[in-house]
């Protein structure tokens, strides 16, 4: 009995070996996307810090905005990238930044962008940010250093000179470049978006 069982093993292992093994390797992705789908959490926040130039760890600046906001990371994302580029606009990796940034908006998956200038003058410009005046109150834009405003009056940003969370993590330091951000017009978590804009403006924990 035994010797029979080994022959029809050794004959499908023979004859079925490849069609066998590339079944388990489709079972096994599958396995794999659907553990990775029902571990994936939703996200509440989402922003590119482009040409920030900090080495405060990203997972640092989540937790700490995560604590600020109230917002429980056993249950939801919170996403700031700080290692992504603008500034040399012609190199593979900017324009890689770039289209990731387009990428993005256009899912309705990016709530703030803070950049420089120069860069942010010019998403400005294609109507890339809410108008501020609709989101914060008069007192609340008033805790700004400075805002920043297109050539219609509208407040499309608040300049990053005087963020006391951005001077903490020495951001943007160049005295020769000024940086702004602002809250993404499709933006999904605009009112998370005003506390993060609030956040870098005090620079502390909400509940100190």
């Amino acid at each position: 009995m035994r010797q029979m069982w080994k022959k029809k093993l050794e004959y499908f292992w023979m004859y079925y070996k490849i069609p066998f093994l590339a079944a388990l390797f489709v079972l096994a992705a599958a396995g794999y996307f659907l553990y990775t789908k029902a571990a994936e959490k939703e996200y509440a926040f989402n922003a590119m810090l482009l040409d920030v130039h900090t080495d405060v760890a990203e997972d640092t600046l989540e937790e700490e905005f995560a604590s600020y906001a109230g917002i429980d990371t056993k249950k939801y994302d919170v996403l700031i990238a700080t290692s992504l580029l603008l500034a040399d606009g012609t190199s593979n990796y900017a324009m890689a930044c770039q289209s990731r940034f387009y990428g993005l908006v256009a899912a309705r998956e990016l709530d703030v962008g803070m950049m420089l200038e120069e860069n942010f003058a010019s998403f400005a410009g294609a109507d890339a940010f809410l108008d501020l005046g609709e989101v914060f109150t008069e007192e609340e834009l008033a805790a700004f250093p400075e805002l920043y405003r297109d050539s219609g009056g509208r407040i499309l940003g608040v300049y990053g000179d005087g963020l006391a969370k951005i001077r903490k993590i020495g951001g943007y330091a160049d005295p020769d470049t000024r940086s702004v951000a602002g809250i993404i017009y499709n933006s999904c978590h605009v009112e998370t978006a005003k506390q993060f804009l609030l956040y870098l403006s005090e620079g502390r924990r909400q509940t100190e």
